[in-house]
């Protein structure tokens, strides 16, 4: 399992997510080009131009994907404000946080790749605890699954 797969269990790709987690590397162009065939047989008989693209995307240069993809939410009436960029951010970080928690790896190793996911998602206030550099003596992993309780709770995921 992956965090991509934990977001697509908790329904929360949508083009939002996936194009941050694309600009991320939390997912591949093979995701985004799945997403766009997935849309286009739901459309029906309105079908975009920018989806047709994505889909058959897999020559497209990356940055030009996101940029399609920008410019189809934005068709949309839904454009990438960073509220939704914000919101998605937050959604990956607890797809991430999901994913560690139930990975079949030591706990040890959970912790070390927990001090990288707090660094990489900037350190954010809620995980302090999280670092093995916190003196509340919270065990790290712990501390996480409440992260992951709050998240759960703020963001209506589960």
């Amino acid at each position: 399992m992956s965090a991509f797969d934990v977001m697509k269990q908790t329904n929360q790709l949508n083009w939002h997510t996936l194009l941050v987690g694309f600009e991320c590397g939390w997912c591949k162009k093979k995701n985004l080009i799945a997403y766009a065939e997935t849309c286009l047989m739901q459309t029906g008989n309105e079908i975009d131009s920018d989806l047709i693209t994505i889909a058959s995307g897999e020559e497209i240069p990356e940055d030009e994907l996101v940029s399609i993809g920008s410019h189809f939410l934005e068709v949309q009436g839904h454009p990438m404000s960073q509220e939704a960029k914000n919101e998605s951010i937050e959604k990956w970080r607890f797809a991430h946080l999901v994913w560690l928690l139930q990975c079949h790896v030591s706990d040890e190793e959970k912790i070390s790749l927990l001090q990288e996911l707090y660094a990489q998602f900037g350190f954010p206030d809620d995980m302090a605890s999280c670092s093995i550099y916190s003196s509340n003596g919270v065990d790290p992993l712990v501390a996480a699954g409440h992260v992951v309780e709050s998240l759960s709770r703020r963001l209506k995921l589960l």
